[in-house]
C-alpha cells in the first residue's frame, strides 16, 4: 500500500475502499472543555501521520445485516455484544443513533413528538421505534458517555454556539447551505427552556440502554474496554470525520495494528441520513434535524476532548 503526504492532507491506498485522503481540519478544538488531550507521546508530525495511516488503513466494509446498526464515536476497543457475539464494525456517531436521535427529536420537539410533554423515558422510546420503523436499528454500548452527559451536552451546545470559532466548524462540517444563523439561535433558546423547565429528570444512560433493547434486542448493545488509561480507557488523539458511505473505522483494528492508540470517528453520511429521516420533506425540519446532528457531534467531542485536530476522510 502506498502513501502520501503533504502538510494537511495525507493519501492511502485502501485495500477493500480504495484511495482514502485525511484532509485536516481548520479547527483544533481550541474550545473544548473536556479532560481527553493530545498524547505527550504521539507530539511529532510523524506520529500523527503514522496514526492517519493506520487509520485509513482500518477502514473496512459494513456487512449488509450490520448497516442499520450504529456503533458510538468511541475509540476504545469493543469487547462483546450483550447477545454474547463479537462487535462487529458499524457507522459511529456521538452516542450511537439513539443519543444522537434523541437530540434531533427535542429540537423539533411539537413537530415531532405525539405529545412533546411526556415523560423524558418515553420521548426516548418514541425515537427508538421511529427508528426501528423506518430501517434503523437504534443502538448503544453500556454507561455511553454522551448518554450519561446528555443534558451537559445541550448545555454545552448553546455555551459553545457563542464563540465564533465553534459556529465557524459547525459550518465548515455542514452541506453547504444547511447552516441558518437565526434558525440556529432559536434551537439554542429551546435547548434552555428545556433545560431549566427539567425535560430532562430522571434521564440516564441505563433509559436509551432499555429503549434499545426493547426494539433491537440485545444484538444492538456493544460493551467497551476501560483499561485504566486516560479517562476510563479513553486516550483518543484525533477526530476523524468519515464521508465514505458503506465503510467504517475498524477501532479494535486500529488498536491492535498501533500499540493502542485511538480516535474518535464519526460517519457523516449517517448523519445525512438520519436529518432526511427526520426532515420528513420538509426544508426547515431538515435544517434543523441537520444542525442538531452536528451540533451534537461537534459538542459531544468538545465535551470530552480539548485541542485535537480534526480530519475529514473522502475517497
Amino acid at each position: 500500500m502506498q502513501s502520501t503526504t503533504t502538510q494537511s492532507v495525507i493519501s492511502f491506498d485502501n485495500t477493500n475502499a480504495g484511495q482514502l485522503t485525511a484532509q485536516r481540519l481548520d479547527d483544533t478544538l481550541a474550545w473544548g472543555q473536556g479532560s481527553i488531550r493530545p498524547q505527550a507521546d504521539y507530539a511529532t508530525p510523524e506520529d500523527e501521520k503514522n496514526l492517519l495511516e493506520a487509520v485509513l488503513a482500518c477502514i473496512e466494509p459494513v456487512a449488509k445485516d450490520e448497516a442499520t446498526y450504529t456503533a458510538c464515536t468511541d475509540g476504545r476497543c469493543p469487547v462483546r455484544l450483550l447477545s454474547d457475539e463479537q462487535v462487529p464494525v458499524r457507522e459511529q456517531l456521538v452516542g450511537a443513533d439513539i443519543v444522537s436521535a434523541f437530540y434531533v427529536a427535542e429540537n423539533l420537539c411539537e413537530s415531532f413528538y405525539r405529545d412533546a410533554n411526556a415523560p423524558v423515558a418515553d420521548r426516548v422510546k418514541e425515537v427508538a421505534e421511529f427508528l426501528q420503523t423506518n430501517g434503523f436499528k437504534p443502538s448503544t454500548h453500556l454507561g455511553c458517555g454522551a448518554a450519561a452527559g446528555f443534558t451537559i451536552i445541550t448545555d454545552n451546545v448553546i455555551k459553545f454556539s457563542e464563540d465564533p470559532a465553534y459556529l465557524a466548524r459547525v459550518q465548515a462540517l455542514l452541506p453547504e447551505g444547511v447552516f441558518n444563523k437565526s434558525l440556529h439561535q432559536n434551537m439554542m433558546q429551546a435547548n434552555r427552556v428545556r433545560l431549566d423547565d427539567g425535560a430532562y429528570d430522571g434521564l440516564t444512560a441505563d433509559t436509551f440502554v432499555d429503549a434499545v433493547e426493547a426494539v433491537s434486542g440485545k444484538h444492538a448493545i456493544a460493551e467497551l474496554k476501560d483499561d485504566g488509561r486516560g479517562v476510563h480507557g479513553h486516550v483518543e488523539e484525533a477526530i476523524i470525520r468519515l464521508r465514505t458511505p458503506g465503510f467504517a473505522l475498524n477501532t479494535a483494528k486500529l488498536a491492535g495494528q498501533t500499540g493502542g492508540r485511538e480516535v474518535f470517528a464519526v460517519n457523516d453520511n449517517r448523519m445525512d441520513a438520519l436529518a432526511k429521516l427526520f426532515g420528513r420533506g420538509q426544508d426547515t425540519d431538515y435544517q434543523i434535524a441537520r444542525m442538531s446532528l452536528e451540533d451534537f457531534a461537534s459538542t459531544g467531542h468538545g465535551t470530552l476532548a480539548k485541542d485535537l485536530p480534526t480530519f475529514v476522510v473522502t475517497k
